[in-house]
């Protein structure tokens, strides 16, 4: 992906790389704060392709992976009958667009590990820039692996990513503020590594 700081409304207030479908102006009164950060995400909306792919899901593990099939294709049909392909300025795309669905025996073999790999992928891609993408990773038991695996990338790219290692059993979670730990008089025990 190419980072573009036009598509940033105040990197300064808000960071460079949120998504600004998240980020109301700031005047705005929709406002909601939910203790460190403003934002207009008031309700947490789930959306059907999500509900899809948690089924599929739930019928790969419970081995049912033909029945799989049917909502991962629902998603691929709706991605390859979108109306709102990005386009240049003279009207073609700006990459080939071939969504086609899974076709077990002409384009695929759907087995289990191919469901699932499918799943995780339409996953990928239907909730990019979302922020769930960590959560998936870590409820698959994937997530330090797949960040790892990006870190060895990115510090080829970017000098002070030099250090990023990804470490299971703490990284999972945010440290609780220390602030915070004083205002619980010894209530909460700070998270794992921290």
């Amino acid at each position: 992906l190419i980072f573009e700081s036009r598509g940033i409304r105040n990197g300064a207030e808000y960071g460079w790389l949120k998504s600004v479908k998240e980020l109301p102006h700031p005047g705005c009164d929709c406002l909601l704060y939910d203790g460190w950060q403003f934002n207009s995400m008031n309700k947490r909306m789930i959306r059907y392709d999500e509900v899809l792919l948690w089924k599929a899901e739930v019928l790969i593990q419970l081995d049912r992976w033909n029945e799989a099939l049917i909502p991962v294709n629902k998603v691929r049909e709706r991605a390859a009958n979108s109306t709102g392909w990005l386009i240049k300025a003279d009207g073609t795309p700006v990459m080939n667009y071939h969504v086609e669905v899974y076709k077990p025996g002409e384009n695929c073999v759907w087995d289990k590990d191919f469901a699932w790999k499918a799943m995780q992928w339409e996953n990928r891609l239907e909730m990019a820039g979302e922020g769930r993408r960590f959560f998936d990773l870590q409820r698959w038991g994937v997530l330090e692996e797949v960040m790892n695996n990006y870190f060895t990338v990115e510090k080829t790219r970017f000098s002070w990513m030099a250090n990023a290692r990804f470490t299971s059993g703490r990284d999972e979670f945010f440290p609780i503020p220390q602030n915070q730990m004083k205002w619980a008089k010894g209530n909460y025990t700070q998270n794992p590594g921290y």
